[in-house]
């Protein structure tokens, strides 16, 4: 049995422990926004956070994942409103959405990490895009970093009366 926090619930898996991290997301925890891509790691749609950090579900054992903290796309801070999911939008980078949430998920950690990324850090970002919607990804990663990157605004209360 392995022990994990996922998004935010801490749960017990009784899989094998050899079970990659992909699949007990989907289908023991029905999470389905993680995508099954590769299978190798290569293309990122399966990209979650593991302890802060982005890094590819199909290539984890949930063995190696006791107590570990874990966030899917749809465990992101703010819901639908994370951001990198603003800024995704806006910049309309959705195509066929297959990478969608492999991306936003590493974007998410990069900016956690780095909210100012330089640009080798954007473009070491390993997922990849095979409808060709880097520049726009790019632009999201921009906007969003700037959103990030802005002081919070001071709440205003009503005057006293």
């Amino acid at each position: 049995m392995t022990r994990m926090t996922v998004n935010g619930q801490a749960l017990q898996y009784k899989l094998d422990p050899q079970t990659p991290l992909l699949w007990a997301l989907r289908e023991a925890s029905n999470l389905t926004g993680t995508k099954h891509g590769c299978d190798d790691g290569g293309c990122g749609a399966c990209t979650v956070i593991v302890d802060s950090r982005a890094e590819r579900s199909c290539q984890l054992a949930i063995g190696a994942l006791e107590g570990a903290s874990v966030t899917t796309i749809e465990g992101l801070p703010g819901g639908r409103s994370h951001p990198v999911q603003q800024a995704w939008l806006a910049e309309q980078v959705t195509q066929c959405g297959f990478c969608e949430p492999g991306f936003i998920m590493a974007i998410a950690a990069l900016l956690q990490a780095s909210p100012r990324p330089s640009q080798q850090q954007v473009e070491a970002l390993p997922n990849r895009c095979a409808c060709g919607a880097q520049p726009r990804i790019l632009r999201a990663i921009r906007r969003a970093s700037a959103q990030m990157s802005q002081p919070a605004r001071p709440s205003v209360s009503p005057p006293e009366r």
